[in-house]
């Protein structure tokens, strides 16, 4: 049977294992918030030169190319920042799936521990209450013999 040492320091590893999960889950959700303030940033540049190029009818040609060309640039960077944002996405729900399960490991580990704990505990005690005894009797013994 496992030593009840053996066993809380189990335990530890489950606790240590689910705050390392709880702690890749927070990392992937701030990869994902990261990423929709990219694209965010990047929508609203996009408007702004699409802003541009509608008011662009005094403009030269070259600087209209300019603008379309930034244009087509921010329409890949967006289609690309839409790709890590899916990307981040699935990562922090596989995160939060993997803390789940550490979670749950580490709970299983409680249960099982938590009444082997008190049997060691009431078999300490009664171990306790047996020395105590077989002093109280050693006591006993000895002032009857001194008695008698």
């Amino acid at each position: 049977m496992n030593s009840p040492k053996r066993l809380d320091r189990l335990l530890d590893l489950r606790k240590h294992e689910e705050e390392r999960r709880a702690m890749e889950f927070v990392m992937a959700q701030q990869a994902v918030s990261n990423a929709e303030q990219a694209l965010s940033s990047l929508e609203a540049q996009r408007r702004q030169v699409e802003q541009q190029l509608e008011n662009a009818s005094g403009e030269s040609v070259g600087q209209v190319q300019t603008l379309r060309l930034v244009l087509e640039q921010l329409d890949q960077g967006i289609h690309n920042a839409r790709t890590v944002c899916a990307l981040a996405a699935a990562t922090a729900s596989e995160k939060v799936e993997a803390l789940a399960k550490a979670s749950q490991d580490r709970e299983a580990m409680e249960r099982v521990l938590g009444p082997r704990r008190e049997q060691a505990e009431a078999l300490r005690r009664m171990m306790d209450q047996k020395a105590e005894d077989e002093v109280a009797m050693e006591r006993f013994r000895r002032s009857k013999e001194n008695d008698g």
